[in-house]
């Protein structure tokens, strides 16, 4: 699997002044986009942004505007129901760190949690997809996500759990589905079974 970055080029213009553009590939389109700037800054602030967040414009831009709020970020109020669970099993802290790091951080880190939407969840879900992540592992991510925004809502951060509603992939198996046994394979089975039953 490929992992897209975005890229900073700089042009120089006829009057001897740069300009930088930033280029990435939209993960909703899987398009390229692209966006000048004048200055190096606010390029290479935006290139790192879309890095972080999956290529998600949306996502880099409500994270350059959170970043400007003094509200917690998703990945802090994560890590918060993490540290405020009481007695967890061994290895649930791990589990769930691991999780946060790999998982929720690189694309919904950022995002300021009384923004959090959820149009937010359904990209992230798509990203997780993009990775090659299995229906179970999104389910299970997104349970963590889904149980640290009730935290959020008792901690008054916010006053709903965006996380309801949200449709996840089908976790269903082929070998999963009932399968019925034919009128001769239940013959089998009754000829076998003793007179009691």
């Amino acid at each position: 699997m490929i992992i897209c970055v975005a890229s900073i080029r700089m042009r120089g213009k006829l009057d001897g002044s740069r300009s930088y553009v930033v280029r990435w590939r939209a993960p909703e389109t899987r398009t390229q986009q692209g966006i000048t700037f004048a200055s190096e800054v606010e390029a290479a602030t935006l290139k790192r942004l879309l890095d972080a967040n999956g290529q998600s414009f949306q996502i880099a831009q409500d994270a350059l505007l959170d970043a400007r709020r003094d509200v917690p970020s998703v990945g802090e109020v994560v890590q918060e129901h993490i540290d405020l669970l009481v007695r967890p099993w061994v290895g649930t802290v791990r589990t769930y760190q691991t999780m946060l790091d790999l998982h929720i951080v690189p694309v919904l880190g950022s995002i300021a949690v009384d923004r959090l939407h959820i149009r937010h969840l359904t990209q992230w879900i798509s990203f997780m997809q993009a990775k090659g992540r299995s229906p179970k592992t999104i389910a299970n991510v997104h349970g963590l996500i889904y149980a640290a925004m009730e935290t959020v809502v008792r901690l008054k951060y916010r006053t709903d759990n965006p996380c309801k509603g949200v449709r996840l992939p089908s976790v269903d198996r082929a070998e999963d589905e009932a399968r019925f046994l034919t009128h001769a394979e239940f013959g089998l089975i009754l000829e076998e079974m003793s007179q009691g039953y």
